[in-house]
């Protein structure tokens, strides 16, 4: 049997739908995967949203935060010389990097990249971008998250034809049934505990609230909507820096409700009661909770939205707007008070849950896997008697 190593820094919930599903469908063709994982540090454990792979999937390995975060390193070296492929997260910090691809250059297995390529967050060195295109072409192969991506690596250096683009997304359709199958009744009550009218406007924000989600711009225009929409109620669910901010802000304003980080049901939740996705600052794997929930999504236009944004489609499952307070509020309240044009919005946005999926995502990472076992001179079946990965008590399955 082939093994594939996945290395993930920690294990986020969003994550645990993709790496279950992939690690069955890759048994049907001869392919076991693992994934070596860290228990998250510093801020990471404030979020909450970290889980637990099932032990058939997952390898918990040490990590260390070196230099206050600016280097960090996973032990999962003795677990990566012993598969076949090795598919590492894009990190220029990520110590643990240099020494797979030592190992790759040495001949021992094959590797892989997945990530967002060229790194557009604000403060990012330049010499961590003049290494990034340098690292990129020692892979074997590539899993890019958008076309975008594709397109920065081509032209820097990366075959095209050695490029999955995997369409990064989440569980859209788990979430979608967690949506549909919460009844009217229970949305009708969690309104009225809220003070929210029957017909009236609402507009959600989940996410970490920290500065570059543009948490200040997203309050300010709410002020300017519900000035123009009268029953317009804004619910931001979420925890981090901008936390206090939010909360003076529903001290001050009532329609403004400030409840917390939330997941499952109680997420799906608040999203049913939902008219619009509102997100002024990064957009990243969000904007798909907004079209699974057949939400449009509004953003500004700034230089450091992730590598999804790509997924928006301008007036078809919802907006970019210029950053500015002004401009965002003004399409945020044309489209609400107009059904017509928001019923339109939210059709487009249960469309584009469908093509970004995960079980879309776990098909084309399948496919990309093949093409690079195959394309390397690896194919199932071709080695027998190999190793287990070090540890794994299943280890006489792997032949």
């Amino acid at each position: 049997m082939i093994r594939v190593l996945f290395t993930q820094t920690q294990m986020k919930q969003y994550r645990l739908p993709f790496f279950t599903k992939l690690h069955a469908t890759l048994l049907q063709d001869g392919i076991e995967v693992k994934v070596a994982y860290s228990d998250p540090a510093g801020v990471d454990k404030l979020k909450q949203d970290n889980v637990e792979l099932p032990p058939e999937i997952g390898i918990k390995v040490p990590s260390y935060c070196i230099l206050g975060g600016r280097l960090f390193y996973q032990a999962l070296l003795r677990h990566a010389l012993v598969a076949d492929l090795v598919i590492a997260e894009q990190a220029i910090k990520n110590i643990h990097s240099y020494f797979l691809i030592l190992s790759r250059m040495r001949g021992r297995g094959r590797l892989a990249f997945w990530g967002l390529g060229k790194n557009n967050d604000p403060g990012h060195s330049r010499l961590s971008e003049k290494l990034r295109p340098c690292i990129a072409r020692r892979a074997d192969w590539w899993f890019t998250y958008t076309k975008g991506t594709a397109d920065w690596l081509a032209a820097n250096g990366v075959a095209r034809d050695k490029i999955t683009v995997m369409q990064n997304s989440t569980d859209t359709r788990g979430f979608a049934a967690k949506i549909a199958a919460i009844p009217e009744e229970q949305v009708n009550q969690a309104r009225k505990q809220l003070g929210i009218a029957p017909g009236s406007r609402v507009g959600i924000y989940c996410g970490i609230l920290v500065p570059d989600k543009a948490i200040a711009l997203l309050l300010e225009a709410a002020r300017l909507v519900r000035e123009r929409v009268p029953n317009f109620h804004l619910l931001v669910l979420g925890g981090g820096s901008e936390s206090a901010r939010v909360q003076q802000a529903a001290l001050e304003a009532p329609w403004i409700h400030c409840l917390g980080p939330k997941f499952g049901e109680d997420k799906a939740l608040f999203f049913k009661m939902s008219d619009c996705f509102l997100l002024p600052g990064r957009v990243g794997l969000a904007i798909l909770d907004s079209f699974a929930a057949g939400l449009p999504l509004f953003t500004t236009k700034i230089s450091f939205h992730g590598p999804e944004v790509e997924y928006l489609e301008e007036g078809v499952n919802g907006r970019m707007t210029e950053n500015d307070v002004e401009a965002y509020a003004e399409s945020v309240t044309e489209v609400i008070s107009n059904p017509e044009i928001l019923e339109n919005l939210k059709a487009g946005a249960r469309k584009s849950a469908e093509y970004y999926s995960i079980e879309a995502m776990v098909e084309r990472f399948r496919l990309g896997i093949l093409r690079c076992l195959r394309v390397t001179g690896l194919v199932a079946g071709a080695i027998n008697g190999a190793p287990a990965f070090p540890g794994d008590e299943r280890g006489s399955s792997i032949k």
